[in-house]
């Protein structure tokens, strides 16, 4: 993911994606101060967002899919 001011973050896949953003986003630990319930609807809107993202919807954002590499 390539956010509009030039930060890039990676991930395995877009649960780790999510919450590296909400990290970025919030302050790492954010979730410390959230019930289970609260931080699970975070993460999955935040999933949500990312496809808007992927999709052109939420300008200015690049998300790409994982590459896996064989060996």
């Amino acid at each position: 993911m390539t956010t509009p001011a030039g930060d890039t973050i990676t991930a395995a896949d877009e649960i780790e994606l999510a919450s590296k953003w909400l990290d970025k986003q919030h302050g790492e630990g954010w979730e410390k101060g959230v019930i289970p319930f609260e931080e699970h609807d975070a993460v999955w809107s935040t999933v949500e967002e990312l496809d808007l993202m992927r999709s052109g919807l939420i300008v200015g954002f690049t998300v790409t899919e994982p590459t896996t590499f064989d060996h």
